[in-house]
C-alpha cells in the first residue's frame, strides 16, 4: 500500500470525528497538561469521555466543566475510587458506545495528541480495512516530552524481538502490541473480542488485550505519522541492560502488578514460545534492576515475590495494602 493511497477525501475528517470518542482516564492529573489534552482532543473527536479513578488532589470535574470549547461534548464519569486502568477504560468505552461512537481512542491523562493524530489514525484504519486487512487496532507513535525519545515498534520476528524505529514517510508498521494511550479501536472489534481484563487492574492490560486479539487473527499497526506527546512512569532512568534503555520508574506497588500480571498472562494468555521466554527474561531484568538498584529495595523485592505468588494463584484486582501512588494509571 503506497503512501499516496492515504489521501483523505474532502469532508471525511469531520464525519470521522463525529463518530470517534476519546476515553481519557484520570488519576490526579497535572492540570496544565490535562487542559492541553482536552483542548487538543476536542478539536479532533466528537465526544471526550473523562473517567476519573478517584482523584483526590485535583477537581477533575471542575476542569472538564470549565473547558468552554467542549460544552456538551465532555462526558464526566466519576468512579469515586481507584478501580484500576482496565475498569476505567471499560466504563469509558461503555459511555462512548452509548454516545453512538463507532471508534474509541484511549488516552492517559498525561498524553497530548498532535493536531492531526486522529485523522492519521482513522485514515490508516480505513485504508487497511479497504485493503482487506483484519485490523484489531491502530496506534500513535509516542514522543516522551521529558527525554525527547520517540518510542519504537515492538515485533517478534523468527523468535527475536525487533524494536523498529519509525519514519513519518511510512504509512504504517505492523506491531505485536500497542501501548494503550494513543490506540484507536473500533467498537465492533471490542464487541467481538472483548474489552479490557479488569482483573489486571494496571500493567499489561494493553499487552494482554493485544495478545488476545492477535491470537484470533487480528492485526495491530503503529501509524508513524500519528504522533502523541506522552510521559511514561514517574520518572525515567537510562541504564545498560544488554543495550542502553530508558526505564520508566514507578512506585514499589507497581512492581507487584508487573510481576503478578506477567505471571497471569504467561499462564492464561495465548502467545508464542518466543514471547513467553521474552517475558520471563524481562521479569528477571526487572528483578535485578528494581530489586537491587532502586530503593526501597526490600519492599520492592517483597512485592515482586508476592506478585509472583498471586499470579500463580490467579488473583486479580487491587493490591490491598499498597495502592499505587501518583501516576498509577500510566
Amino acid at each position: 500500500m503506497s503512501e499516496a493511497q492515504f489521501a483523505m477525501p474532502p469532508g471525511a475528517a469531520s464525519v470521522e470525528a463525529r463518530n470517534t470518542a476519546a476515553v481519557v482516564v484520570t488519576f490526579n492529573p497535572d492540570e496544565p497538561v490535562f487542559r492541553r489534552l482536552l483542548q487538543a482532543t476536542l478539536r479532533q473527536v466528537g465526544t471526550v469521555v473523562v473517567v476519573d479513578n478517584g482523584s483526590a488532589r485535583i477537581d477533575v470535574a471542575a476542569m472538564c466543566n470549565s473547558e468552554d470549547a467542549g460544552a456538551g461534548r465532555i462526558r464526566y464519569v466519576p468512579l469515586g475510587a481507584n478501580l484500576g486502568i482496565a475498569a476505567a477504560q471499560n466504563r469509558g468505552i461503555e459511555a462512548a458506545k452509548a454516545a453512538g461512537a463507532e471508534y474509541v481512542l484511549l488516552l492517559d491523562h498525561d498524553s497530548v495528541p498532535a493536531d492531526d493524530m486522529v485523522t492519521m489514525l482513522r485514515q490508516a484504519d480505513r485504508q487497511l480495512r479497504d485493503a482487506g486487512v483484519e485490523v484489531g487496532a491502530v496506534g500513535a507513535v509516542a514522543h516522551d516530552r521529558r527525554t525527547g525519545t520517540t518510542s519504537k515498534v515492538v515485533r517478534m520476528v523468527r523468535g527475536r524481538v525487533q524494536r523498529l524505529a519509525t519514519l513519518t514517510s511510512e504509512p504504517y508498521v505492523e506491531a505485536d502490541f500497542l501501548i494503550a494511550s494513543g490506540t484507536m479501536i473500533a467498537i465492533s472489534v471490542l464487541e467481538r473480542y472483548g474489552m479490557m481484563n479488569e482483573g489486571y487492574f494496571i500493567d499489561h492490560v494493553d499487552t494482554e488485550w493485544c495478545l488476545r486479539v492477535k491470537a484470533r487473527g487480528m492485526r495491530l499497526f503503529a501509524i508513524p505519522r500519528a504522533r502523541l506527546e506522552h510521559a511514561l512512569g514517574d520518572h525515567v532512568v537510562r541504564v545498560w541492560l544488554g543495550r542502553w534503555r530508558e526505564v520508566p520508574v514507578h512506585s514499589p506497588a507497581r512492581d507487584y502488578y508487573m510481576f503478578r500480571n506477567t505471571v497471569r498472562m504467561l499462564l492464561t494468555t495465548p502467545m508464542s514460545l518466543a514471547w513467553r521466554i521474552t517475558h520471563v527474561f524481562r521479569l528477571s531484568q526487572f528483578a535485578v534492576f528494581f530489586g537491587l538498584g532502586m530503593s526501597p529495595r526490600l519492599k520492592r523485592i517483597r512485592l515482586m515475590t508476592r506478585g509472583i505468588i498471586d499470579g500463580v494463584k490467579g488473583r486479580g484486582g487491587a493490591l490491598v495494602d499498597a495502592r499505587p501512588g501518583r501516576g498509577s494509571n500510566r
